[in-house]
């Protein structure tokens, strides 16, 4: 375990080995939830299912303690015997992949302890055979229908071959960084071939564009990928559908501006090509992403979606990563997709030709992931509030979910989970705000207790029916209420709903927490003299105002927070969205930057803060948190500063173990001061 030491304080104060024996506010036989559970919880991801529907292949990430790491390993559910382990290399295995016959699984690896490379495992048996050797890792890969070829993607430098990290960056462009990648030199995302027959790799694309989320048309000579080639597109999020043709080499442009495409594919008979986009070329951010089909001889492309004002849940979380997918029925009728719908993610299936929508698999929880193989069988991936993400199984005609894994499941038979309330409460403009508290757990009659107002990031994201573990279930098991709600801004009750605080951050969605605290409030069971606040991203934003604009909390979190947006449109990877919905730049909007921004109300401030970023945050850069530190001890006010060396902004999710387990632990502690736990 590596301990982190600012100002003479052990972040890590709490031992982690023996976690089964750390068993915080015993009940009977079970206990509330530790910040120290992090270290047992296993990540399940990319459920994957085979082409005859019978095995779902999928990844587990475990956290190793000794390496303060985590190592995932590729896994396999076969029908009713037990899940085995396919691979067991140190590093990380993952992305499974099947061949077209289902006889072998092509995954990615960094066993070889250099960036990620593409392996091949026969389902026969026998050792994984490394099939490239890329001086950069591959990004994703994708099977031609043949079973004998693979393309797959990686970045290739262009005037820097020898891939110096010292040597100098050119940046000519907006998109220069993106955080947890770093800064980009002059490399592009490039499309590659690769035989199976004879292990020949060779290179389709060589123009100075990133070209990615590829995937193959049924015939095997055309493969459809995403390139932003036009004019302006630095400053717009425009990517368009190409084809590349085998043959000769050749790419065309399928559309010519028609949004932020995505998650291309092919329908069955090859005519057409299912993708994801909002169709706006710039204005994006909480527009509703739709389905869209586009014939592949020409014409404009059709809507499948648009009847209903929900967003689907597709495209790649971050440059080159591989894309959330959608998926044709294999009678090429219909398109399946997730769907973001109030605080759920369902499974739809929409009608290619009739523009008709129903759910698959519905419910209070969340569909994070899926597949589908041709005969029906879906493989997904399903969490709700109190079960961390675990392999299902479904078909197309039976949703009814079978249970495939059970990595967490000891974990979770031993926690007693505090009791969710849903809240629901109209402003005073008459929109429905919804949410839930989370309780303490054993509340007592008559006894008022301390509440933490839980913000969300985005803005324009969710509070979720998914397991979120960490300090929203630590602090109910120390007596604190968690409120959590999803005002306007967030996505998931249309885009009306997620726009409304367009040039109006802050003075649109702080009123109506300050309403659903006053909701809780006027039950009788809250102490309204032990309010605290925190939140992470555009939830450290909305600390830092609110600390600004009352003094009602007695204690603030903010995390990866900003407090400055007028040099947060300077210090930001995504400037060309953000800037629009602010009504201009801040060259432009001066007044408006100055005006909500937490820093221009600093000398207000009364409450205690507590400030954690990490170092290497390029989404909301760290130099936020220097900004509203230095200012805050100008003036003489309570706060306390947190770096974490190394750490992108979403360190909390995919950061070194002992840092996350820092940040919460860090986070109960000033609760437990200032709130008095």
């Amino acid at each position: 375990m590596v301990s982190l030491y600012i100002s003479g304080q052990n972040l890590h104060n709490a031992p982690t080995n023996n976690i089964s024996s750390m068993k915080e506010k015993e009940m009977g036989n079970k206990r509330g939830y530790s910040v120290s559970d992090l270290f047992r919880l296993k990540n399940v991801s990319d459920p994957q299912v085979s082409p005859d529907g019978r095995r779902i292949a999928y990844t587990v990430t475990s956290i190793d303690e000794e390496s303060d790491s985590c190592h995932s390993a590729i896994w396999l559910a076969d029908g009713c015997a037990e899940p085995r382990q396919l691979t067991h290399a140190t590093g990380l295995n993952y992305q499974p992949r099947w061949s077209p016959d289902g006889q072998q699984i092509a995954f990615l690896s960094t066993r070889a302890k250099g960036p990620s490379q593409l392996y091949l495992m026969p389902m026969s048996g026998g050792e994984a055979v490394r099939l490239t050797r890329l001086p950069r890792k591959v990004l994703e890969f994708t099977w031609c229908p043949d079973g004998q070829t693979i393309a797959l993607t990686s970045r290739v430098s262009v005037e820097n071959p020898s891939e110096t990290p010292s040597a100098p960056i050119v940046i000519d462009s907006l998109r220069y960084k993106f955080n947890g990648e770093g800064y980009f030199d002059t490399s592009n995302i490039q499309i590659f071939l690769l035989s199976l027959h004879d292990s020949v790799l060779i290179q389709l694309t060589n123009e100075p564009f990133d070209n990615a989320q590829i995937s193959w048309a049924p015939t095997g000579d055309t493969i459809v990928f995403v390139s932003a080639r036009h004019e302006s597109r630095d400053r717009d999020t425009v990517s368009d559908i190409w084809l590349l043709r085998l043959e000769d080499r050749s790419t065309h442009q399928l559309t010519n501006g028609f949004g932020d495409c995505c998650s291309p594919n092919f329908s069955p008979n090859g005519r057409e090509i299912a993708f994801v986009s909002t169709g706006y070329t710039s204005d994006t951010a909480g527009r509703n992403n739709h389905i869209w089909i586009l014939n592949v001889d020409g014409g404009l492309p059709r809507c499948a979606s648009s009847d209903l004002d929900r967003s689907i849940q597709a495209g790649p979380a971050s440059p080159g990563s591989v894309p959330a997918p959608i998926f044709w029925t294999s009678d090429g009728a219909a398109i399946l997709a997730r769907l973001h719908d109030r605080a759920d993610t369902h499974l739809y299936r929409f009608e290619a030709n009739s523009r008709s929508a129903n759910p698959i698999i519905a419910g209070s929880r969340s569909v994070q992931s899926f597949t589908v193989s041709t005969e029906g069988t879906i493989g997904c991936l399903i969490t709700d509030q109190f079960h961390p993400p675990e392999v299902h199984r479904a078909t197309l005609h039976n949703s009814n979910l079978t249970k495939m894994s059970n990595f967490n499941d000891g974990l979770i038979e031993e926690i007693e989970f505090p009791e969710v309330e849903d809240i629901r409460f109209v402003t005073k403009d008459g929109t429905t705000i919804e949410g839930w508290v989370i309780k303490p757990l054993n509340m007592k009659e008559g006894v008022k207790y301390p509440l933490v107002l839980d913000v969300h990031g985005g803005p324009h994201a969710a509070f979720l029916h998914s397991f979120q573990g960490s300090y929203p279930l630590a602090l109910p098991a120390e007596g604190c209420a968690i409120l959590q709600i999803n005002p306007q801004g967030s996505t998931g009750w249309g885009e009306a709903f997620a726009r409304a605080i367009h040039g109006g951050r802050g003075e649109v969605d702080f009123p109506e927490f300050t309403q659903a605290v006053d909701h809780l409030i006027a039950q009788g069971w809250i102490d309204e003299n032990r309010l605290g606040i925190t939140g992470y991203s555009y939830g450290g934003y909305m600390t830092g105002w609110a600390i600004g604009q009352t003094d009602r909390f007695k204690a603030a979190v903010s995390g990866a927070g900003v407090c400055d947006l007028h040099s947060h449109f300077a210090n930001t990877d995504n400037t060309v969205q953000r800037f629009v919905e602010m009504g201009g730049s801040p060259f432009e909007q001066s007044e408006v930057y100055v005006r909500q921004s937490p820093l221009s109300y600093v000398q207000n401030i009364t409450t205690p803060l507590l400030l954690m970023h990490g170092a290497d945050d390029l989404r909301c850069n760290t130099f936020q948190s220097d900004q509203f530190f230095n200012a805050l001890r100008y003036f003489g006010k309570e706060a306390l500063y947190i770096r974490f060396p190394g750490e992108h902004h979403g360190f909390r999710q995919s950061g070194r173990p002992s840092n996350r387990f820092a940040y919460d632990t860090q986070l109960l502690k000033w609760f437990r001061k200032w709130l008095g736990l």
